[in-house]
């Protein structure tokens, strides 16, 4: 099995919500036979920056064959930077929410995995265990909502076209 070097751009380490997203993913990584982080970079929350970040980091790299972003911007910038290198042979990029840009990364192969939320689960969690609180009952201390992981084979599939165009 070919070893995996993972090369991971993330935004400001003050923010809570990637800096856990982070976390959990060199968790998990660390149970991973074969695979190792090789470099991690942090950006602005801005796809020029996450870009920038990237193409350096693949350039002081090229043993990086994954590379991960954990929000939006971090997601197209690793996209773009397989773009524009011309590594979407060599790297497997998997990025974190969605957008029209970051799904057509998918089509043509500059992303090959996306993890996507679904909003709707979390607005309609969010407000009914605030109504919960506000009349005293209890809450777990972690709400699970839906993430699912979408790829070029599952895309076109119905419940991932809802989550990637919640139009209805």
């Amino acid at each position: 099995e070919e070893k995996k070097y993972i090369g991971i751009v993330n935004i400001d380490k003050n923010s809570y919500n990637v800096r856990r997203r982070e976390e959990g993913f060199r968790e998990y990584i660390q149970t991973v036979q074969n695979a190792e982080v090789v470099d991690s970079v942090n950006v602005s929350s801005n796809t020029g920056s996450a870009t920038t970040g990237a193409v350096t980091m693949l350039r002081n790299h090229p043993e990086i064959n994954i590379i991960v972003g954990f929000n939006e911007w971090t997601t197209l910038g690793i996209g773009y930077a397989v773009r524009q290198l011309g590594l979407s042979d060599k790297v497997r990029a998997v990025g974190f929410d969605t957008n029209v840009v970051s799904v057509s990364m998918l089509e043509t192969g500059e992303m090959d995995a996306l993890v996507v939320q679904n909003p709707f689960s979390m607005g309609y969690l969010g407000v009914e265990n605030a109504a919960k609180l506000i009349s005293g009952k209890s809450v777990p201390e972690n709400i699970v909502t839906e993430t699912r992981v979408i790829t070029k084979d599952n895309m076109f599939g119905e419940s991932s076209q809802k989550l990637l165009f919640p139009f209805e």
